[in-house]
């Protein structure tokens, strides 16, 4: 009975450090994850640009949902969906920009964001990924479906966050 306790503990435990993204908790300038077309443009103003992405798969392709979407592109930041479903944030660019800052639960994540404050905020399993100058990207999947998060690090520092959608 000891040894059953102790390893419910440590399975416990073991699922506690392996992090997954969690979309609840992302917000972009008081913009949920998921936000309306309304919400998104009476927080950001009208996008610099309006287009259909046309991606070839993944759950934004009009091949996997049969519906077309629409990215709005604010530059540094992009929303990509449908007026019946939302918007989700797509991708944000970080790189040599300190004015935006994408918040994940109390966490904020910027230009200043490196490999030890991510680990902080996704867990020690992306220790596991990411060294002091780590350049690259990760993937951090959510706990129950195949997408996630892509980030993309320059020496060490956030330069990218992308939803990522398998094909």
């Amino acid at each position: 009975m000891k040894q059953l306790s102790l390893l419910i503990i440590i399975l416990i435990a073991q699922t506690g450090f392996a992090q997954n993204v969690d979309f609840d908790l992302i917000k972009y300038n008081g913009l949920d994850f998921l936000s309306s077309r309304l919400e998104i443009t009476k927080t950001l103003g009208s996008p610099n640009k309006e287009y259909a992405p046309n991606y070839d798969c993944g759950f934004l392709s009009i091949d996997e949902q049969g519906i077309p979407f629409i990215t709005l592109d604010f530059k540094k930041i992009k929303f990509t969906g449908t007026d019946k479903q939302n918007y989700l944030i797509e991708e944000v660019i970080f790189e040599n920009d300190n004015s935006i800052n994408l918040s994940y639960g109390e966490f904020v994540m910027n230009c200043e964001t490196d490999s030890a404050d991510l680990i902080k905020i996704f867990g020690d399993k992306t220790a596991e990924r990411l060294t002091d100058n780590f350049t690259g990207g990760i993937v951090i999947f959510h706990a129950k479906n195949d997408d996630g998060i892509r980030l993309q690090l320059r020496n060490g520092k956030l330069i990218r966050w992308q939803y990522y959608s398998p094909c």
